[in-house]
């Protein structure tokens, strides 16, 4: 019930917050040692390229916010012991301005991405669980019901 909840204040968090844009170019920080070690244990996807890469094969919207979030990861905040759900980047994917919203519960990260205007078209899949090895990609409707459409171990 606790993980319904979250979704559904994750979702509410795209429609209300204001407008912030990442760059196409980005610099990413190169973690090792124990800096790497502290982030596998909190976050094993923001030092996976894998994980990057195969997202972005099923979902190029959902790819790009990993990446963005790998990039930003020391000014985010995600790694902060209190972190539980936040806004995430503003960006264009095919030509479609989105916003998005990242969260953690019990492990889960949950990223979800949707259309600025209200007129602008759902990205499929438009919602990804990630956990310690796995990722799924959903599609979730505006009723909040959600379709599985594709899974895989990074």
């Amino acid at each position: 019930m606790k993980t319904r909840r979250l979704l559904a204040v994750l979702v509410s968090l795209l429609w209300f917050f204001p407008l912030t844009v990442f760059p196409q170019k980005q610099s990413c920080p190169e973690f090792s040692g124990t800096a790497k070690t502290r982030i596998e244990e909190r976050a094993r996807w923001l030092v996976s390229e894998s994980l990057r890469q195969q997202v972005t094969r099923k979902s190029k919207p959902l790819g790009q916010l990993i990446a963005f979030e790998q990039c930003h990861v020391l000014v985010s905040g995600v790694l902060s012991d209190d972190f539980a759900k936040v806004e995430g980047p503003y960006f264009s994917a095919d030509g479609v301005p989105l916003k998005s919203a990242i969260a953690e519960d019990r492990h889960t990260w949950m990223m979800a991405v949707a259309p600025i205007e209200a007129s602008g078209k759902v990205s499929n899949p438009n919602f990804l669980e990630i956990t310690e090895h796995d990722w799924t990609l959903f599609y979730r409707d505006e009723r909040g019901k959600k379709t599985a459409v594709a899974s895989g171990k990074y």
